[in-house]
């Protein structure tokens, strides 16, 4: 298995893979969120990263740049969408997307990852709640709500709602 950074020739096999991953009533709507994240100029600075397996995109993951309200904290980025094919989750796919994604933004040197997601397996990257970083909107699941620092003490002391790029805005994606 090969990651690198996806290319613009990627994009309808990324817009597919996304589609074909998440469950029927999110599917359309998942994937088109990541093909209007990779076009919306407040997404950037980003990085999107596929694993290729055979010269097929078998997995993709998107950071897109995310700041705190009224701090001054440095750069930041969300995690969202991240996506494996189903006949490959389970092998660590997206693990291995997420630690290169990582080691890429902090060569970048970027100061914090948020990402909303089960803490179950987000956790097991580093990923922890109980941060004062506040989320777009209210969450039926606060704990599922997750900060990870990549330069030491970046999130400490800070307060603060969440900015994102405008696609990931909407109520229906939190």
């Amino acid at each position: 298995m090969n990651i690198r950074v996806s290319t613009e020739q990627d994009k309808q096999d990324i817009f597919q893979l996304h589609r074909d991953t998440f469950e029927k009533d999110e599917a359309e709507a998942v994937a088109q969120l990541t093909l209007d994240l990779l076009e919306d100029n407040t997404a950037l600075p980003l990085l999107s990263l596929v694993a290729e397996q055979d010269g097929e995109i078998i997995g993709h993951i998107l950071f897109s740049s995310a700041s705190v309200e009224g701090t001054d904290i440095g750069q930041g980025y969300i995690l969202a969408p991240l996506a494996v094919q189903s006949n490959h989750q389970g092998r660590g796919i997206g693990t291995a997307l997420i630690h290169k994604g990582l080691e890429t933004l902090k060569a970048r040197h970027a100061c914090f990852v948020l990402v909303l997601g089960d803490p179950k397996y987000y956790s097991r990257v580093g990923f922890t709640a109980g941060h004062g970083i506040s989320p777009a909107y209210e969450l039926a699941y606060p704990q599922a709500w997750m900060a990870l620092e990549l330069k030491k003490d970046a999130l400490k002391n800070i307060k603060g709602k969440v900015q994102c790029a405008r696609s990931l805005s909407p109520a229906q994606f939190w």
